[in-house]
């Protein structure tokens, strides 16, 4: 578990410009000028990436992370100048060590106004040379499932946070529960000391974060959404494993508001109110036989686009055939010699020596 540490309240007017930061910038130039060989946005990616573990002879010196509160200077002046969504993902990233989960719900709401409202304009803009081609646009929206940058960063976000107790984290829930094993050396947190944190943080903060991942989760599914619609499943991505975990991490936090907090009436969303009053409809996870057969679909797709060479897609299009089919059908298709077994152990062979 982290140690308490007063973070500062997100300012009411950053979070308003969050949608201010998608609006055009001019009529001629909506979404402004490309940034991608000005230097202060390389400066930008640099200081994003924090500094790797180097090694010199016996000398080692630590892997350095970024640092996000001059990540989040940086990179306001530049949005001021251009609409790019490399400039959202890092602010989307600074918000979240920052100001946890309830600033990583404001960038990805910034995410997805720029999807849907600035697609067309948007940077990295699209090549008109190359048919369009969406790539980079969908390369940088699959950072936001990279595991070892914001889901790495989401699970070791606060829930809830206690003077006394220090701060709790999904990653602090997985560890006490067995979802995630302890690395070596590392102390498996406690239960009652977890539930004794949640209990300090109070129902007003609590009710807030819960609040938040509930915004994100929705942002996110809207996000995957907004993508589809314009590139196709083809050359979508899946945001599943960030839907998901965020969604945990509200169910979590959810079991531990009282009943008077609960059952207070809450506004919805569309996407929200599917997703959360019933699991199986989060988006991403395989409910019934069309997401089984686009799921294949999309697995095809993958293997034609990066192991063309790779016999798996034969094999993926074959399955999608039997999808639909029932036992004996599918005995028939992919043993036919087997229906005499079945005849035999079913009883039918006899059935008919008896006519």
């Amino acid at each position: 578990m982290a140690a308490w540490s007063r973070r500062a309240p997100v300012a009411d007017s950053l979070n308003a410009d969050f949608l201010a930061l998608a609006a055009p910038l001019s009529d001629a130039e909506p979404c402004g000028v490309s940034l991608e060989y000005d230097a202060d946005f390389l400066l930008l990616e640099e200081e994003a990436q924090g500094k790797p573990e180097v090694e010199y002879g016996d000398s080692l010196t630590q892997a350095t992370p970024a640092n996000w509160q001059q990540v989040m200077a940086m990179v306001l002046p530049l949005m001021a100048r251009s609409r790019d969504l490399r400039l959202a993902l890092y602010l989307t990233r600074a918000q979240l060590n920052l100001q946890g989960v309830e600033g990583f719900a404001g960038g990805l709401q910034l995410i997805e106004a720029l999807l849907s409202g600035q697609w067309d304009a948007v940077h990295p803009q699209l090549d008109p040379d190359d048919d369009n081609d969406p790539l980079l646009r969908v390369n940088i929206l699959a950072s936001l499932c990279e595991a070892g940058g914001i889901l790495q960063e989401l699970r070791d976000a606060p829930l809830a946070r206690a003077r006394s107790l220090g701060a709790v984290s999904l990653r602090d829930l997985d560890l006490a529960s067995g979802e995630l094993p302890a690395g070596e050396g590392q102390e498996k947190p406690s239960l009652a000391v977890i539930e004794a944190t949640f209990q300090e943080a109070g129902q007003d903060a609590l009710a807030a974060t819960e609040a938040a991942l509930r915004s994100a989760f929705d942002r996110s599914v809207n996000i995957e959404r907004v993508l589809t619609e314009k590139v196709g499943v083809a050359h979508s991505i899946d945001l599943s494993a960030l839907s998901t975990m965020l969604r945990r991490a509200a169910e979590a936090v959810r079991q531990r508001l009282s009943d008077s907090v609960v059952e207070a009436p809450v506004v919805l969303s569309p996407a929200e109110a599917a997703s959360f009053a019933t699991p199986a409809q989060v988006r991403g996870e395989i409910s019934n036989r069309d997401d089984v057969r686009l799921m294949l679909d999309k697995l095809c797709t993958y293997f034609a686009l990066h192991e063309p060479t790779s016999p798996v897609p034969l094999l993926l299009q074959r399955a999608r055939k039997l999808v639909d089919k029932s036992f004996i059908e599918l005995l028939e298709d992919l043993a036919p010699d087997g229906l005499a077994q079945l005849a035999l152990v079913s009883g039918l062979r006899n059935d008919n020596h008896d006519d």
